[in-house]
């Protein structure tokens, strides 16, 4: 196994997330502190200051449950109990649901996030505990309800149908209970995709022994995840006794909902009048209410005062939102902004290790945090990285490739490595012949102007037709030529089906599982651990 950098920008990264994982300082005024040593320490000491050890004891109790229920064992219990000193701080990342523990990427934050904390711990002299917050509240099924895989030219799909409608409301993922046919049938979808390795049976036996009918898409992923990679505390927010604990947050976005907007607001125009980009739109609110059908639901205040709840009929007047609020804090459940606070209320966070996306909306919630008094955690961007199995690699190394040059126009690629290995020399005839006849055409429209002007049209189009026709018999010739060379399309082809499956990145669209059937289960600590510690750029693995 070789590991090798990649710019950040090679792969389209944004001016923003480019400028942060270089630390510099044009983005870096945007965020609460460097995630340099020094940013570090300062907020672990601000982090460990703000939680009360009765907090503390509160979620740690809360915890330890939780990770019982998801095969923690004797390990996750330790780490749990690390989180009641006083001293200790939290390094925290999360992630939507997704089917089999989601696209790669998943994997490596929850991974970087084990391997930062004990960072964080030699940096600082504190308990560093590595958290993976379950983003098990977003309603987003379309997002999170599908598998990718690579076979061969391939690129293949394994889909999670939970009987609703993708459009309208929905229930948070965490709590949709997977049913025993549509698993059935995901499971049926996942024997076509998965590819031929020889840890297949492994990674078959991984998924089901996780998604079970009857369990959750919550509970079914913390214990897939939980497989994959290991040292972690996993969490759960939508906990009615964490939902009271993180009820002042609520009560007070609820009645000055207001400032929070127009703080977001003003830090996006920053944002972007420094040439940068606002991750996070504006909303009214940043909160949803679960109504009776448990179904999540954005709270648009009212023109006249008081606030409904969208696509219903229900409105409240202040006062009414307001008690409801502090009195079934359970029902509450926070929007993408509001989303960081509760976790760095719950925890002592020290360091939020963040995709690309994430990293550039904690640019704009800066005075948010400010504003509700939170610690703002040092953001950490994850681990970044793309492996290269031994049948891509050996394109790559034929054709003088890296993996960004199959990230475009494949047919434009091929057309050029196809004439590259032609024993026929067809762009250059084509070159001089089009100069050629330019020249000629030159001097036939020169001639044709000497003996009449209304002679310019018949050259101009005369010079129109010949080019074209040329034009023509090149594509023709080319296409031929390409067809000698269909073996040189077929290889780009299984390259890029494999590195950027379905147009995207590797690590944001392939499933994990892909890995596991061709590495074993205990792939992703020795995959991760190869990588340097290192955000500042993206990793080529080449095995």
């Amino acid at each position: 196994m070789t590991v090798r950098p990649l710019p950040h920008a090679a792969l389209g990264a944004s001016a923003l997330f480019r400028a942060y994982a270089a630390e510099e300082p044009a983005a870096l005024a945007f965020y609460g502190r460097p995630w340099s040593e020094a940013g570090l320490r300062s907020a672990a000491q601000a982090a460990a200051t703000g939680a009360s050890l009765a907090h503390r004891e509160a979620v740690a109790a809360v915890l330890a449950e939780q990770n019982r229920a998801w095969n923690g064992g004797d390990a996750a219990q330790r780490l749990v109990d690390r989180l009641r000193d006083p001293a200790a701080v939290a390094v925290v990342t999360g992630q939507q649901l997704g089917l089999f523990a989601g696209p790669l990427y998943t994997v490596y934050k929850a991974l970087s996030a084990v391997r930062a904390a004990a960072h964080v711990e030699a940096v600082t002299g504190r308990p560093a505990v590595p958290v993976f917050w379950l983003a098990d509240e977003d309603h987003d099924f379309a997002e999170v309800s599908g598998a990718v895989f690579s076979q061969g030219r391939d690129v293949r799909f394994a889909t999670l149908d939970d009987g609703r409608p993708l459009d309208g409301p929905r229930p948070p993922v965490g709590h949709i209970v997977l049913g025993e046919t549509a698993l059935a049938d995901t499971f049926a979808q996942l024997e076509r995709a998965l590819p031929d390795g020889p840890h297949r049976a492994a990674a078959l036996a991984l998924a089901r022994d996780a998604y079970r009918p009857g369990r959750t898409m919550r509970d079914a992923f913390a214990l897939l995840l939980r497989s994959l990679a290991p040292g972690l505390v996993l969490m759960s927010a939508d906990d009615a006794r964490l939902k009271r604990l993180a009820a002042p947050l609520f009560e007070r976005e609820a009645s000055d909902w207001r400032d929070t907007a127009r703080l977001l607001a003003d830090q996006s125009a920053r944002l972007v009048a420094a040439g940068f980009h606002a991750q996070v739109g504006p909303s009214p609110m940043a909160l949803f209410w679960l109504d009776d059908a448990g179904l999540r639901r954005p709270v648009d205040p009212s023109d006249g005062g008081g606030v409904t709840l969208r696509g219903t009929s229900v409105r409240w007047t202040d006062a009414e939102w307001h008690t409801r609020v502090a009195r079934e804090p359970e029902r509450v459940s926070p929007n993408v902004v509001l989303r960081p606070l509760v976790q760095d209320t719950l925890l002592p966070t020290a360091a939020y290790i963040a995709g690309p996306g994430e990293a550039a909306y904690y640019a704009q919630l800066t005075p948010v945090y400010a504003r509700f008094g939170v610690p703002m955690p040092a953001i950490v961007p994850r681990l970044s990285l793309t492996v290269v199995e031994p049948g891509a690699r050996k394109v790559l190394d034929r054709y003088g490739l890296d993996v960004p040059d199959l990230k475009g126009d494949l047919q434009a690629l091929w057309k050029r490595l196809a004439l590259a290995a032609s024993d026929t020399d067809v762009a250059g005839p084509f070159a001089d012949a089009q100069l050629t006849l330019e020249r000629l055409a030159d001097d036939l429209e020169r001639l044709a102007a000497g003996v009449d002007r209304s002679l310019g049209g018949a050259a101009g189009a005369f010079r129109e037709a010949t080019r074209h026709a040329l034009d023509r018999l090149e594509l023709k010739t080319v296409r031929v030529e390409k067809r000698r060379h269909a073996d040189v399309f077929a290889r780009l082809d299984r390259a890029r089906a494999a590195l950027w499956p379905a147009g995207a990145l590797q690590e944001r669209a392939l499933s994990p599982l892909q890995i596991v059937a061709l590495h074993g289960t205990d792939a992703f600590p020795a995959l991760v651990g190869a990588v340097p510690l290192d955000s500042t750029v993206h990793h080529i693995v080449e095995i």
